[in-house]
């Protein structure tokens, strides 16, 4: 077999070894291995993720914060070390980690739980045509019970956010604006530092889908400076 040429001093990529930390993919469907292609809607789990999750289920599983003998306070560390291990990852303090169940539900917890307090007739919440429905009915929504507008920055022919209309949307009017990181159907990447600091500068807060990118790229939070970040632990191999 012909190894494919990789940069000097880099290490080879191992496929196999790959698909080895993922049980399902040593399945046979219509006599050929598995190849999965639908991680942007829920990515399969390795070995450890499966094991992590029997072995908390076997040995320490209890309430969390609520009990003071062994397996509550088990289950309360591993809980918090969690949140720990997350905000490492994504460059962010511990207790700015809110677990929900998946990103539809975190970006309903920003509209309805800051929506509905803070958005009244005249404001507006600007996000872009290349939404996913979860970054999109949300907000529709709110702007029925407010009275606020929603709008909606366009793309260029080539795909890509026009970033003219959107220096034109977000203006004093602008209470939010929340956007995807990486379009779930072009996989457009948008520039959303730049985005933020436009809305920043109207004293409007930022919100970030990162759905799509977290299980793709390094992403920072404080280089992204957003108030909200939510993506999905299931579509980058968690359960």
């Amino acid at each position: 077999m012909t190894q494919t040429p990789t940069p000097q001093g880099a290490p080879a990529f191992d496929v196999e070894a790959v698909r080895r930390d993922f049980p399902i993919l040593q399945r046979l469907i219509n006599d050929r291995p598995l190849v999965y292609l639908d991680s942007g809607a829920s990515s399969q789990k390795p070995v450890a993720v499966i094991e992590a999750e029997r072995q908390y289920y076997l040995n320490s599983h209890a309430n969390i914060h609520r009990g003071i003998y062994v397996l509550s306070e088990e289950s309360t560390l591993a809980y918090e070390q969690a949140h720990e291990q997350v905000g490492q990852f994504i460059n962010a303090a511990w207790d700015e980690v809110i677990f929900t169940k998946n990103t539809t539900e975190s970006l309903n917890l920003v509209a309805y739980a800051w929506g509905l307090d803070h958005l009244q007739a005249g404001d507006e919440v600007v996000t872009t045509v290349l939404e996913h429905h979860s970054n999109i009915v949300p907000w529709q929504q709110i702007a029925k019970r407010t009275g606020a507008t929603v709008r909606y920055i366009g793309i260029t022919p080539q795909g890509h956010l026009d970033m003219e209309q959107a220096a034109k949307l977000i203006g004093p009017r602008t209470k939010l604006v929340s956007m995807a990181h990486v379009s779930n159907v072009l996989g457009t990447i948008n520039p959303v530092a730049e985005i933020g600091r436009m809305a920043h500068a109207q004293g409007a807060l930022f919100c970030v889908d990162g759905a799509q990118s977290i299980p793709h790229m390094p992403v920072d939070m404080q280089a992204i400076d957003c108030d909200f970040f939510a993506f999905s632990g299931h579509k980058m191999c968690g359960p």
